[in-house]
């Protein structure tokens, strides 16, 4: 039941509040939260909060905003969960925004080519970071080891999508644990369908972001680094809307901002349609689409909280989801990390070791340290370097 206690303007100013404030992933921006709603105004009993992170945590998308979108229901019912998941992603998506105009005007300036030469080693050892920790969190029984190397050799070598190994992996770990019936699998029908008319280019691209981004948003279980691995699928491999390069200066730059990690999306739909002049508005569709998703789900499905996460089968299918997803998490970051440390055929000792020297530090500093600081601190160095011409 909503809260009748809090006011419509008390929510709107503590969720922009915290979207401001929504740095360091996803474990900061819930303690974040946590501290805001359950500490300090006791909108929520710690019991309430830990079961809608349960709840989250079975839905595809991104965890934070989902929980914003679960407070915000909690007190004030519809509404407040479409003001507080609004509030909540959108300085990420309006800084992004900004961000790609300025990359695709301002990109080719040797300032700002050192700067992004700096923050693309040390994005792929955030990358490499995450993968270790949700690797020893996540992959907890021999059966999750295993089915993580068999899907790491199934899109390396096989080339499987992103897709098909998900749904595999899942149904692999459901038939072990002897539950039957996969679920929801007709959601993904809508990633098929195609207008058949022809259209202007621009909007013709302005559908296939959005349709991209909307099976984005359908399937992004684990957050940014999970999804990666389906983002550079369709926007490097297969649309070539963005280079690999670009991809991780997305990643990048998508730690520097507030709001969930997910939010690069709205970079890469900016530069997806800024050759045909529609970058803005591309942009604009790829953050909507991307968190469709995420508001229908979670306010369709918070009256019944208690009963989808006690559905037979959901934990077992997430179990092998996971392990499919750490396997295609390995595998891109392979293809990200020959596209930085390989210029013209030959190994760039700088970008290679600063890349070494982040992942050791966000190693052994742990949750200590901020991130964002970690990319700026490469980028300085990025800098120094182009100036200094080495």
């Amino acid at each position: 039941m909503p809260a009748p206690s809090v006011s419509l303007s008390e929510l709107i100013r503590v969720f922009f509040r915290i979207g401001w404030l929504a740095f360091g992933g996803p474990v900061a921006q819930l303690g974040l939260m946590h501290d805001e709603c359950v500490e300090r105004r006791h909108w929520l009993e710690d019991r309430d909060f830990v079961r809608a992170l349960n709840f989250v945590h079975v839905l595809p998308g991104p965890e934070a905003s989902q929980m914003a979108i679960l407070i915000g229901w909690r007190v004030l019912g519809v509404l407040g969960g479409v003001l507080a998941g609004v509030l909540f992603i959108s300085p990420g998506i309006l800084t992004l925004a900004a961000l790609a105009a300025i990359y695709v005007r301002y990109g080719s300036r040797p300032e700002l080519l050192g700067v992004l030469s700096g923050f693309r080693p040390v994005a792929l050892a955030l990358l490499a970071a995450a993968m270790l920790r949700l690797s020893k969190a996540a992959l907890r029984t021999t059966f999750q080891k295993v089915l993580a190397v068999l899907a790491f050799g199934a899109s390396a070598l096989l080339h499987v999508g992103f897709v098909p190994l998900l749904l595999g992996c899942g149904a692999a770990s459901i038939l072990r644990w002897r539950v039957r019936g996969l679920g929801g699998a007709a959601l993904l029908a809508v990633m098929l369908s195609r207008p058949a008319e022809a259209a202007a280019p621009a909007l013709e691209r302005l559908r296939d972001v959005s349709l991209f981004f909307l099976k984005v948003g359908l399937v992004s279980f684990g957050g940014a680094y999970a999804v990666l691995p389906l983002l550079r699928e369709g926007a490097v491999l297969h649309s070539a809307w963005i280079t690999d390069p670009q991809m991780v200066d997305a990643l990048a730059l998508g730690e520097t901002t507030p709001g969930p990690l997910i939010s690069i999306g709205v970079f890469i739909g900016y530069l997806a349609g800024h050759s045909l002049g529609v970058g803005l508005a591309s942009a604009l569709c790829a953050g909507f689409w991307l968190f469709l998703p995420s508001f229908v789900l979670v306010l369709t499905g918070a009256p019944y909280l208690e009963r989808i996460t006690a559905w037979p089968g959901v934990q077992p299918f997430l179990e092998g989801v996971t392990a499919g997803v750490l396997a295609l998490m390995a595998a891109v970051s392979l293809a990200l990390a020959r596209a930085t440390v390989f210029h013209a055929g030959r190994l760039d000792w700088v970008t290679l070791v600063l890349g070494v020297v982040a992942f050791g530090v966000l190693v052994v500093g742990g949750r200590r340290i901020n991130v964002a600081y970690v990319v700026l601190a490469g980028g300085a160095l990025g800098l120094v370097r182009a100036l200094s011409g080495a």
